[in-house]
């Protein structure tokens, strides 16, 4: 019998003991797949040592499950390149292996790249490898190729194993992409009684904005007796009001029981701070057993967008007390908390803690925040600086944020050096066009104006719906 114990002594066996311990070649699969998993010294060393083993008693590569295992192993331990190696290197690879690399590939963001390996690839599909080709399609934004796989397989795949192996991954992508229809079509050829599809369509649902058919898709779920489970209640989620949020929190607590699993209480907070109940998400935050980085970014993030910004930034400091690493996200937050709030002081000094003390390499986005806060607090000259210290090329939304912060203050100067660098970067935005030109209106210089105004006309732009440069003036 397989167990941990016999795991132990094949990876000794392999690292080189020269106790004789008997081992059987057929457990390699499973041995594999235990050595990803390994906490001690993390899943890599282990599995290479089993690899090794395989090679020595000539298992490998020759055996296809033996191989196919290898390759899953080497992805669950985070060495994709060596599930790559190990794909290249079985003499004929089955369904199987075509379908174990390219879930690899997909789980590691490389969906394009699974894409490519099946064009490439001689074997006739089958339902799993069918289906994991759609989960490629569905990450990959590929919505053709998945109408492709899906009408080959209805014809050339018993329709009953089909949907039951592609039909979660079909109605996702269909329901992502608005088709309704087709998503209800592909739902009705599934086992109603499994909550993996009910997810897939009500997640779906959700995940496109039909907030009702997501609703309605819950509760007749319900109807039917299917129990749902937690990714059910995530699905939801994302489609309630504060009413049937509500709901589904006293749901969750009489299915689930005690707050243990943080995905789960992260949406219902990442729910209440949509519809503004900053309290419950403190609420729920507080009973929370197991608190993740994302748990203190939606907690921190409903405090900057309910206006608490000196409340955001004391729970950053809670957050480095308790030991938890911000992230990008949090740094996100927190700096558009002190820009809506006017903490400006506040803001340059934690994006400098979050850059020299953390070590976070601030994004595009974080830099346009600073620019926006201190341009919004007048502070113009400092906002310029900051543009030409930047360690990223400045591009329209940094600029943006000074034009527009130069309309709110009617500073003409700054606006057109902002003005000529987004010119430079996005010629073809009339948008900018009309907000200089009324810069100039404003500031009773019609002629320049004007001037911007016949810009407009000579490139031939588009004036944004519901603007008029006429009436600006």
């Amino acid at each position: 019998m397989f167990d941990r114990r016999t795991a132990r002594q094949a990876l000794t066996h392999a690292a080189g003991d020269h106790l004789v311990i008997p081992f059987d070649p057929l457990s390699l699969p499973r041995l594999l797949l235990s050595a990803a998993n390994c906490s001690v010294g993390g899943g890599a060393p282990a599995v290479s040592a089993v690899h090794a083993a395989g090679l020595k008693l000539g298992v490998l590569p020759s055996s296809l499950p033996v191989s196919n295992a290898l390759i899953s192993a080497y992805s669950l331990a985070g060495l994709l390149p060596s599930s790559v190696r190990a794909f290249a290197l079985i003499p004929r690879p089955s369904t199987a292996s075509y379908t174990t690399l390219l879930s690899a590939l997909s789980r590691h963001g490389r969906p394009q790249e699974a894409l490519s390996l099946f064009a490439a690839c001689v074997v006739a599909p089958d339902a799993e490898l069918l289906s994991c080709l759609v989960s490629c399609c569905r990450r990959a934004s590929a919505f053709l190729p998945a109408r492709a796989v899906h009408a080959y397989g209805i014809k050339n795949v018993p329709a009953l194993a089909f949907y039951a192996s592609a039909g979660p991954a079909l109605v996702a992508l269909y329901a992502g992409h608005g088709k309704v229809r087709a998503a209800r079509r592909v739902f009705g050829y599934m086992n109603g009684k499994d909550v993996v599809s009910w997810n897939a369509m009500i997640g779906g649902f959700a995940g496109a904005g039909m907030d009702n058919e997501a609703w309605s898709c819950f509760q007749e779920m319900r109807t039917r007796g299917v129990r749902g489970n937690a990714r059910t209640a995530v699905a939801v989620l994302g489609a309630c009001d504060l009413e049937s949020g509500r709901q589904v929190h006293g749901y969750v607590v009489k299915i689930h029981g005690g707050p243990s699993k943080a995905f789960l209480w992260n949406a219902l907070m990442s729910m209440y701070s949509r519809v503004g109940c900053v309290g419950d998400v403190e609420r729920v935050f507080l009973e929370m057993e197991r608190k993740d980085v994302v748990s203190w970014n939606v907690l921190i993030g409903a405090f900057a967008k309910s206006g608490y910004g000196g409340r955001a930034l004391e729970l950053v400091n809670t957050m480095l007390q308790c030991g938890m690493q911000p992230d990008s996200v949090t740094f996100t937050a927190v700096l558009m908390a002190c820009c809506h709030c006017g903490l400006v002081d506040e803001g340059l000094a934690l994006f400098q803690s979050f850059v020299s003390v953390i070590g976070l390499v601030p994004t595009m986005e974080q830099c346009a925040c600073i620019v926006d806060m201190l341009a919004r607090a007048g502070r113009f000259m400092e906002a310029l600086k900051f543009v030409g210290r930047m360690p990223l090329k400045p591009n329209a939304i940094v600029w943006g944020a000074l034009l527009s912060a130069s309309r709110m203050h009617h500073n003409v100067e700054f606006a057109r050096v902002a003005f000529e660098q987004l010119v430079k970067v996005e010629p073809e935005n009339a948008g900018n066009f009309v907000t200089m030109s009324n810069i100039y209106a404003k500031a009773g210089m019609m002629e320049d104006a004007k001037r911007v105004r016949m810009m407009i006309d000579m490139e031939d732009l588009a004036k944004p719906s519901g603007q008029s440069c006429v009436d600006a003036v």
